[in-house]
C-alpha cells in the first residue's frame, strides 16, 4: 500500500508540474468525481487527521492561511470594484459601462473620471483637498503568537520585524527618536517614534516580518493582515470657483470622488500588511510545491489528498497576486484623480 500511495503521488506531482492539458490533480478544477481534495478548492479539514505531526501541523496552518487569504483578497477586490461602480452612477455613466470585471469597470470610471476633470476646472489646483489618512495597526503580539503555536514553541512568542512604525516596543535600531532605555549599540528598548529596525512588540503600522519557517509566516501574516485595525480616513473637497471651466462637469467629478474614493483610501492603507502577507504565503506554497518527495514519506497514504490541496493552493498564486494588482493599481490611480499620492 505505502509503494502505491509513493507511486500515485509521483504520477500526480508529474502532472502538476509538466501541466497536462484537461488534468489536474485532486483540488484541481478538471477532476471529476470529487477526488481526494476537493474540487479547485483549498479544505485544510479534508485529508483526514495530518496534522498530528510537526509536517501536518505546518501544512494545516498553511492552508488555514490560504483560505483567509483568498477571501480576504477577494473581498477588498469587491470594496474596490463596488467603489468604482459607485463613482461611475455619479458621474451618469451607463449602466452596460460599469459591468465586467474590476480591472476594466474601474478602467473606463476613472477615464470618465479624469475627462470630466479636464474639462471642468483649469488644473487639479482648483480641487482643494483636507484629507487625513487612515492608519492600519498589526497586533505583532497576536502575530507573534500564531507563529509560536504553529512551530510548537514552548515559549509561546516568535520574534517580530515591523518594516513601519512600532507603535509598542522596539528592541533594535530605531530611525527616529527612543522613548525609553537604549542598549548596547544604541540600540531603542523602548517606543519608536519612527521605523523601527529590530523586534518590535504591541503594534506595528504598516507592514511585519515574522521570523519563523515558510508555512508559519504565512499563517501568521495572513492573520496579521486580515485582522489589522485601522482608523478611517477623512476626506473633504471642494472647489474654487475661479478656476471652475465647466460646473456641471468639475460637480460630477467631486461629487464622484466623495463617493467612492473614501472607501478606496482604506483599502489603500490595508494594502500594506496585505501585500506583505501575500508574498509570505506565496513563498510558502512555492517552497511546498517543491517538497514532493518528502511529502510522500511524510503522509504515506494520505499523500494524494495532500497533493491535490497544495496544487490547488499553488494554483491560486496568480489569481491572488493579480488581484492584489488591481487593489493597488486602481487605489492609486484613483487618489491621483484627486491630487492624493
Amino acid at each position: 500500500m505505502r509503494a502505491l500511495s509513493i507511486v500515485a503521488f509521483s504520477i500526480a506531482a508529474l502532472v502538476a508540474t509538466t501541466g497536462c492539458p484537461g488534468t489536474k490533480l485532486p483540488g484541481g478544477p478538471n477532476v471529476p468525481g470529487g477526488l481526494p481534495g476537493g474540487e479547485s478548492k483549498v479544505d485544510p479539514e479534508t485529508c483526514g487527521n495530518y496534522a498530528v505531526t510537526d509536517a501536518g501541523r505546518k501544512l494545516k496552518a498553511f492552508l488555514e492561511a490560504t483560505v483567509e487569504l483568498q477571501a480576504t483578497v477577494q473581498s477588498t477586490e469587491e470594496v474596490v470594484k463596488t467603489s468604482c461602480v459607485m463613482m461611475g452612477n455619479e458621474l451618469k455613466m451607463p449602466p452596460g459601462a460599469l459591468e465586467g470585471i474590476t480591472k476594466d469597470v474601474c478602467a473606463r470610471v476613472i477615464t470618465e473620471l479624469q475627462n470630466d476633470l479636464k474639462v471642468g476646472v483649469k488644473s487639479q489646483a482648483a480641487l482643494v483637498v483636507e484629507y487625513k489618512p487612515a492608519v492600519c495597526t498589526v497586533d505583532v503580539d497576536a502575530e507573534a503568537r500564531a507563529a509560536a503555536e504553529c512551530e510548537a514553541q514552548a515559549s509561546g512568542t516568535a520574534s517580530v520585524t515591523c518594516n513601519g512604525t512600532c507603535t509598542g516596543t522596539c528592541n533594535g535600531a530605531c530611525n527616529g527618536t527612543c522613548e525609553g532605555g537604549t542598549g548596547k549599540g544604541g540600540q531603542c528598548n523602548g517606543k519608536c517614534n519612527g521605523t523601527c529596525g529590530g523586534s518590535c512588540t504591541g503594534g506595528c503600522t504598516g507592514a511585519s516580518d515574522v521570523n519563523a519557517s515558510a508555512q508559519c509566516k504565512a499563517k501568521a501574516e495572513v492573520h496579521a493582515s486580515v485582522d489589522v485595525q485601522c482608523t478611517e480616513p477623512s476626506l473633504k473637497i471642494t472647489l474654487q470657483k475661479p478656476m471652475v471651466l465647466d460646473a456641471s462637469k468639475a460637480e460630477l467629478a467631486v461629487n464622484a470622488l466623495m463617493k467612492g474614493l473614501p472607501k478606496i483610501l482604506s483599502v489603500r492603507a490595508r494594502l500594506a500588511p496585505l501585500q506583505g502577507a501575500v508574498t509570505a504565503w506565496a513563498t510558502a506554497a512555492g517552497e511546498l510545491s517543491k517538497a514532493s518527495g518528502d511529502l510522500a514519506q511524510s503522509f504515506k497514504d494520505q499523500a494524494l489528498c495532500i497533493s491535490g490541496q497544495i496544487a490547488a493552493a499553488a494554483n491560486m498564486i496568480a489569481n491572488i497576486n493579480a488581484s492584489v494588482s488591481v487593489s493597488v493599481s486602481v487605489s492609486v490611480e484613483a487618489s491621483g484623480s484627486a491630487g492624493i499620492k
